[in-house]
């Protein structure tokens, strides 16, 4: 018998709200016949998703709480059937953390962009989705206590004078061969389509893990990191205003060019024409910096690293002595090209 993902999916959304729930109570509620879901029942217990409570004629069930999270990490559920359809809630969990647009602007999660890419590439759907899940897992097992990915040592490696403390980036911009990350994507066609409902959803991506690590450190102020490309709607000044509830000063740092011709990072082809390009065109000018001790630098996309490090420089200059950086997105091999398209 072919379980379909939908009805499966109906069943175990029942258990959302009712802990024990019986047969004929679900083919009720579901308008479906007695037969079909003791079908589908015996399926679910098969697969260890739901366990039977008293016995016949009184049967009951109720969802195995063993957890399709531990640690923050994805368990790969058995399949169901031939055509590799995962249950409820692995495909939940996908789909929670996967988001993907496609040439035509349309939105497709999890499940449906997978069948789709590995069809044109005629590819295993089953060995695909256990490979995305061992990256996602990685990932997630290298997070701290705020969710944030630390990059220091790599960081350190890349430059002849490092002036930040610090590096700690919210998530992965790339996830091997299956590209860009939910955060990364959002955050690309947030910042090139400049809609305002899409650079609000790329921020409450990583809000808490930002206010968790502002309070966690104590910064006594926060520094975003100035942009060449003027946008009517800018993705960093849409988190500076939601970040200003937190009541913590804000360091003026500017981008000056003395021709008035502003030249881009991305449009730079070297790490060593970047870092040239920012410590010519990025100041502080704020009077109160003598006050400051510990500022947090904040960046969307980083390419090379170069803005910040030279960010850094100049607040230092101005006798700062720690200074942290956070970036949305970053790639933990500091390959810059990857994401020189932003």
């Amino acid at each position: 018998m072919k379980y379909h993902f939908k009805s499966l999916k109906q069943i175990l959304d029942l258990f959302e709200t009712n802990e024990i729930i019986g047969a004929t109570e679900i083919s009720i509620k579901l308008s479906k016949s007695r037969t079909i879901i003791h079908k589908y029942l015996k399926e679910l217990v098969k697969q260890k998703k739901l366990k039977k409570v008293g016995n016949w004629p009184h049967t009951k069930y109720k969802i195995v709480n063993s957890g399709l999270i531990t640690n923050n990490l994805i368990e790969l559920d058995n399949v169901i059937n031939s055509d590799f359809l995962p249950l409820y809630k692995t495909t939940k969990t996908l789909e929670d953390i996967f988001y993907k647009f496609t040439p035509e602007w349309r939105i497709l999660r999890w499940f449906n962009w997978l069948k789709e890419w590995c069809s044109e590439r005629n590819l295993d759907v089953e060995e695909k989705i256990t490979n995305y899940i061992s990256i996602y897992n990685h990932i997630q097992s290298l997070q701290d206590h705020c969710w944030l990915l630390v990059a220091k040592d790599i960081f350190w490696k890349h430059f002849e004078k490092v002036f930040l403390d610090s590096v700690f980036y919210s998530d992965q911009y790339k996830r091997m061969e299956f590209w860009r990350g939910k955060l990364a994507e959002m955050t690309f066609y947030a910042k090139t389509s400049q809609n305002k409902e899409l650079i609000n959803q790329s921020i409450n991506e990583i809000i808490l893990k930002l206010e968790c690590f502002i309070k966690k450190e104590k910064f006594d102020a926060i520094a975003i990191t100035p942009w060449s490309i003027d946008r009517k709607n800018q993705l960093l000044q849409f988190l500076k205003i939601k970040l200003k509830s937190l009541d913590i000063p804000f360091v003026n740092v500017i981008k000056y060019y003395a021709n008035n011709i502003a030249i881009p990072q991305k449009s730079l082809k070297t790490r060593e024409q970047r870092i040239q390009n920012a410590r010519n065109t990025i100041f502080v000018d704020d009077e109160n910096i003598s006050k400051y001790k510990k500022i947090l630098l904040i960046d969307d996309f980083v390419w090379s690293g170069a803005t910040l490090n030279e960010t850094a420089s100049k607040l230092k200059q101005e006798w700062v002595k720690v200074i942290y950086w956070f970036a949305f997105v970053w790639n933990l091999n500091l390959e810059y090209e990857v994401i020189n398209e932003v």
